[in-house]
C-alpha cells in the first residue's frame, strides 16, 4: 500500500514538472522576455517669475521624466547670481529650489544640472544638461522709478526672442537716409550675445543668398522691441560703446507704435556720426515730430543738441532718456544736455509723446550721418552692456 502511494506521487511530480517546463518556454511557445530599460532620464527646469524681472527670491521647479529617487540632491545643482536656500521634493519626480538673488544689484540668477548627475531605477544616467535663468533687480527704487523692463545680456547666443525682434522691412527696397546696409534676421554674425554684452556687427559682404537681398554691400542688424514691449513715459538707460570706424552710424532710439512717421514722434537717445575721426567724440540727442523734422517740418528740422564724449568708441557710457508728460531730457552719464518741453497747447504735431514708443538698437552704414565709408572697412561693432527701463 505504501509502495503504491509512492509510485503515484512520483508520477504526479513528473507530470507537474513537465507542465512547468512547457509553461516556462521549454517547448518554444512562451512570451518574449521584456527588454531592459535603456532610456536616460531628463529634467526640465522652470521658475515662478518667468517673463518678468524678479525683485526677491526665485523658486526653480525641477520636473524629471522618471523618478530619480535618492540619486539627485542640492549638491547636483550649480547656482550663479544668488544664494540657494530651501531644496525639497514636492512630489514624485518634482523638486523645488529657492534662490535669493544678490542684494542691491541687478543681473541674472541661474541654475543648472550637468550631464551625469542623476539616474533612474534601472541605473541609466542623464546624458543631457538642464538649465534655467531669471533676470532680477533687487535695487531699491530710485528717483527714476521702478525697473519694469530690462535685458542684461547674460546668456550667450542669439538675442532673447522674448524681448527683441529684427527689423528687416526695407531690405529689398533699400533703407532710408541713403543708408547702405542690409539688416539680417537671426544671424549670429550680425547680432549675438557674448560675454554679458549684445554685439551688433556691421560687415562688408554681399548676402546674395537672402530672399530679400537688395543689392547692399554691407550687413548689420536692427534690433527692436516692437510687438514685445513699449512704454509711455519713463527713464531709459542704455550702457553702450560705439564703433570707431568712419562711415558707421550707430543709434539708440524710439518710435511710436502707431507706425506713422513723423506723426507718432521719434526720440533719438543717441546717434553718432561717422563722417570724421572728430565726429566719433560727439553724440547727438534729437526728437522728430510732424512740426519738427528734416523732410517736411513746418517749424524746422528735428530739435536736438550734441555733447562731447571723448572716449565714446573706446569705453562704455550710460545713454539716458527721461520722458514725462512735461518734457523730454536726453543725457549721458547722469548729465542732461538736451531738453524738449511740452507746449501743452494740444498740438500733436509738436508733442505726440503721450503715446507708447518701442526701442530700437541698430548700426547703419553710410547715409546722411554715417558719411563715406572707410575704403578699408571690414567689420565694426556696437556693444551694449544692458538696457533698463524704469517707470514711476
Amino acid at each position: 500500500m505504501t509502495l503504491h502511494i509512492g509510485r503515484w506521487n512520483l508520477a504526479a511530480c513528473l507530470m507537474v514538472a513537465s507542465l512547468a517546463l512547457n509553461a516556462c518556454g521549454g517547448g518554444g511557445g512562451g512570451a518574449s522576455p521584456v527588454p531592459p530599460d535603456s532610456t536616460a532620464p531628463t529634467a526640465t527646469i522652470s521658475d515662478n517669475v518667468a517673463g518678468a524681472t524678479a525683485s526677491g527670491p526665485v523658486t526653480f521647479n525641477f520636473a524629471f521624466s522618471e523618478d530619480v529617487g535618492n540619486s539627485f540632491s542640492a549638491d547636483d545643482i550649480a547656482v550663479a547670481g544668488g544664494t540657494p536656500g530651501v531644496f525639497a521634493k514636492t512630489n514624485a519626480g518634482h523638486y523645488a529650489l529657492t534662490v535669493t538673488p544678490e542684494p542691491n544689484a541687478s543681473g541674472t540668477v541661474s541654475v543648472s544640472v550637468a550631464a551625469g548627475r542623476f539616474s533612474d531605477s534601472a541605473g541609466n544616467t542623464n546624458t543631457l544638461a538642464s538649465n534655467a535663468a531669471q533676470a532680477f533687480d533687487t535695487r531699491v527704487a530710485s528717483v527714476n522709478g521702478t525697473l519694469v523692463w530690462s535685458d542684461e545680456f547674460n546668456v550667450d547666443g542669439p538675442p532673447d526672442a522674448a524681448r527683441w525682434d529684427y527689423d528687416t522691412e526695407r531690405n529689398t527696397a533699400g533703407w532710408f537716409n541713403n543708408e547702405l546696409q542690409y539688416y539680417a534676421r537671426g544671424r549670429m554674425e550680425n547680432a549675438r550675445v557674448e560675454g554679458g554684452r549684445l554685439i551688433i556687427t556691421a560687415r562688408k559682404e554681399d548676402l546674395r543668398s537672402a530672399a530679400d537681398y537688395g543689392g547692399q554691400h554691407y550687413t548689420s542688424a536692427r534690433m527692436i522691441t516692437r510687438g514685445k514691449a513699449s512704454w509711455t513715459y519713463g527713464f531709459v538707460e542704455v550702457r553702450a560703446k560705439m564703433p570707431c570706424g568712419l562711415g558707421t552710424w550707430p543709434a539708440i532710439w524710439m518710435l511710436g507704435t502707431g507706425g506713422r512717421w513723423p506723426e507718432d514722434g521719434e526720440i533719438d537717445i543717441l546717434e553718432q556720426r561717422g563722417t570724421s575721426v572728430g565726429a566719433k567724440t560727439e553724440v547727438l540727442g534729437t526728437i522728430h515730430t510732424r512740426a519738427y523734422n528734416y523732410f517736411n517740418g513746418t517749424l524746422g528740422p528735428g530739435q536736438g543738441a550734441s555733447t562731447t564724449v571723448a572716449d565714446a568708441c573706446t569705453a562704455f557710457h550710460n545713454y539716458q532718456l527721461t520722458w514725462s508728460a512735461d518734457r523730454i531730457l536726453i543725457g549721458v552719464d547722469g548729465v542732461n544736455y538736451f531738453e524738449f518741453v511740452n507746449p501743452k497747447n494740444g498740438d500733436s504735431n509738436r508733442w505726440p509723446f503721450d503715446n507708447p514708443q518701442f526701442l530700437i538698437l541698430n548700426l547703419a552704414i553710410g547715409g546722411d550721418l554715417g558719411g563715406a565709408v572707410d575704403p578699408g572697412f571690414t567689420t565694426q561693432q556696437m556693444e551694449v552692456d544692458y538696457v533698463r527701463v524704469f517707470q514711476k
